[in-house]
């Protein structure tokens, strides 16, 4: 499999673990969302090598708009007593906005 294959699987992963945090929140429902991520984030790295400069900057802003992400789970994550606690934050408005059409620019 393509490093952009991957990729792909990845981000099902993540809107799967998404999907299912969405209802109650949780903690431990969000560090599914957070481990999917980082996987993200590594092929991501490996994928700004690959890909078309077309997409260069979409992927750039993937990046970027995980790297804030991340700071901020982890910030809030210090607030965390139980794994079953409720466990949801808003985006900084300064930081990137989750690029939604990346995984159609994939397909």
């Amino acid at each position: 499999m393509t490093t952009k294959d991957n990729l792909i699987r990845a981000i099902k992963r993540s809107e799967y673990a998404y999907q299912l945090y969405t209802e109650q929140k949780q903690y431990f429902q969000a560090l599914r969302i957070y481990k999917a991520n980082m996987i993200i984030y590594e092929l991501l790295n490996e994928y700004i090598f690959e890909c078309n400069e077309a997409y260069l900057n979409l992927a750039f802003e993937y990046l970027f708009h995980l790297e804030d992400w991340f700071c901020q789970f982890d910030m809030e994550k210090s607030k965390v007593k139980n794994l079953d606690q409720h466990f949801a934050f808003t985006r900084l408005k300064e930081s990137i906005a989750f690029p939604k059409n990346f995984k159609n620019t994939l397909l």
